[in-house]
């Protein structure tokens, strides 16, 4: 025992040298996996006369030539990169906001004690989340064609919604079941609806759980590639399908396609560094009661 009363816990040279060499290898591991990434960085801000060099020049005077030519129309691109980032902005976030809207009433039905099908039917539609998209793309689009949406917004927005609505259904079903069924009673006691307990009670406590699957619903639709090229034309085409455009027949044009491809993920890193600790909350609420 220590002068001031707290015992002090000696660390052993074993668990000292694991936990060391754990730090070390996911450091490795993180600046080999961030190769790429800066790879791709270098290469975007390379003049177009050294973006294609074989080795690789390191040594050059930075230029913000291909970001101005991915952005702006012509230079041998079909459209200006920005409005497919503006394309792929407005579907992701619709398709976000129509699963929250429809997962937030599912979740809290599935998660009454009332229900006595509960577990059964969120089995079921968790189950569906393994359906491989691919499958549907013939059926949907046939029925884009028929109604008329084709090369639209909504013809991408209902698709993306529907694919994860029961990943985003489930994560805030889990959520719900870890709050304090108390919470609820003492709201019936006081004659709230089920509606104003959605509302007023549960749903500020689901907050940081919504964040977590909003920014999966909006990652997995902002890369998503075989939809977007297949339902869409010009109008509504999305970014992935954009970066195509940089490959042609006689060879690539790495300077504009890493340009664009920095543009296309610079804004999920963004969003993932400001909803880190909502995304670290949500994934963690419930998993200690």
């Amino acid at each position: 025992m220590s002068q001031s009363g707290i015992r002090t816990s000696k660390v052993s040279p074993g668990a000292l040298t694991l936990w060391l060499a754990g730090r070390t290898w996911l450091w490795l591991w993180l600046v080999i996996s961030m190769v790429p990434i800066v790879f791709m960085l270098i290469t975007s801000i390379k003049p177009t006369a050294l973006a294609n060099d074989i080795p690789p020049a390191w040594i050059f005077t930075p230029t913000l030539e291909n970001y101005a030519a991915v952005l702006l129309p012509g230079a041998g691109n079909s459209e200006g990169f920005a409005n497919l980032l503006l394309n792929s902005a407005i579907v992701s976030l619709g398709s976000t906001a129509l699963a929250l809207i429809l997962a937030v009433p599912a979740a809290y039905a599935l998660s009454m004690r009332s229900f006595r099908a509960r577990k059964g039917l969120s089995n079921w539609i968790l189950s569906t989340y393994m359906f491989p998209p691919i499958v549907a793309v013939v059926p949907i689009f046939l029925i884009v064609g028929r109604l008329g949406l084709m090369d639209t917004y909504i013809a991408l927005i209902i698709p993306y919604a529907a694919f994860n609505l029961p990943i985003v259904v489930w994560i805030l079903r889990s959520s719900i079941i870890q709050l304090p069924y108390e919470l609820q009673e003492a709201a019936m006691v006081d004659g709230a609806s089920s509606w104003t307990i959605l509302t007023r009670v549960i749903w500020p406590l689901l907050v940081p759980s919504a964040a977590t699957a909003a920014v999966l619903t909006i990652v997995l639709t902002w890369n998503e590639f075989l939809f977007a090229l297949t339902l869409t034309r010009s109008g509504a085409k999305t970014a992935p399908v954009g970066l195509q455009q940089f490959t042609g027949l006689y060879g690539t044009d790495w300077g504009n396609i890493t340009a664009a491809a920095t543009l296309t993920a610079a804004p999920i890193l963004v969003l993932m560094v400001l909803l880190r600790r909502q995304m670290v909350s949500g994934l963690a609420f419930g998993a200690i009661k």
